[in-house]
């Protein structure tokens, strides 16, 4: 932990307040959390990011916002609530980024997915006049009305301290070989069995070059759409994120491999 004496930015408030959580949606946790927030701030617009988070994977979490945050405008609030601590003495972090602010719980979030010179500032609830909150559900007790005060226009009280150092929160490296492969490994699995990997091309490769990926046993070909392969076919192809997946056309390529997260990948450009 190191202390400074610099003082959180400016906030000018869009009203936005985003939600990542790894509640699910098959109990009211998320509608519970969006009515507190409503309850104190009834003109909230509020984005559903995820609620899909694998259970307690900080990780996950941290990926899925680090590729999101930006697309909102200026003034949003985005709250992850991925909170394996929640009732410990883990302590909520707020940072403001590019006019943006984000609330997570000091778990090594948001140092995934903020450039290590942004403060993490601790906020003091002591001074925030919240009601006791629960042992289990501070998205609810604590979260949300933070996140609707500061989309209102009220910021919250920190401790003063600036706060890094607890990572243990790390993207998967991708690793240049002699011989012009890549390894990495599989980052996550999409609600389609889609294989994310840990390999993000060069701007100057992203948009001409396919890659082969070697995973789980089997040699996937690149391709550039789903459109290339028949049905059934694995391909490999550059996604939404920027990141190279592989994929399985009306079908799961994470089921078909028997691959998931952790698993190691190897990429070979495609020549022809």
């Amino acid at each position: 932990m190191d202390s400074g004496s610099e003082t959180p930015p400016d906030w000018f408030p869009s009203g936005i307040v985003t939600l990542t959580t790894d509640f699910g949606l098959s109990d009211p946790y998320v509608g519970i959390m969006k009515g507190a927030i409503l309850s104190e701030y009834a003109s909230a617009t509020l984005v559903d990011l995820t609620h899909s988070v694998p259970p307690q994977d900080v990780r996950s979490g941290a990926w899925f916002l680090s590729k999101s945050w930006s697309w909102f405008p200026a003034g949003s609030v985005h709250v992850a609530v991925v909170d394996p601590g929640v009732g410990g003495d883990r302590q909520i972090l707020l940072a403001f980024h590019e006019g943006h602010a984000f609330l997570a719980p000091d778990n090594g979030l948001l140092e995934a997915i903020l450039p290590s010179t942004i403060p993490l500032w601790p906020l003091d609830l002591g001074c925030a006049e919240l009601p006791v909150p629960s042992h289990t559900f501070h998205g609810r007790d604590v979260f949300a009305p933070i996140a609707a005060r500061m989309a209102a226009g009220t910021r919250p009280a920190t401790g003063g301290a600036v706060v890094r150092g607890v990572g243990g929160v790390e993207f998967p490296e991708a690793s240049r070989c002699a011989d012009g492969s890549v390894e990495t490994e599989v980052l996550l699995v999409d609600h389609y069995g889609n294989l994310i990997s840990g390999f993000c091309p060069g701007t100057d490769e992203a948009g001409s070059s396919l890659w082969d990926v070697d995973v789980a046993g089997h040699l996937v070909p690149g391709a550039k759409t789903y459109g290339d392969v028949g049905s059934g076919d694995l391909l490999a192809l550059l996604d939404s994120y920027g990141h190279i997946e592989v994929a399985q056309r009306d079908g799961s390529a994470a089921q078909s491999l028997g691959a998931g997260p952790g698993d190691p990948m190897t990429m070979t450009r495609k020549t022809k």
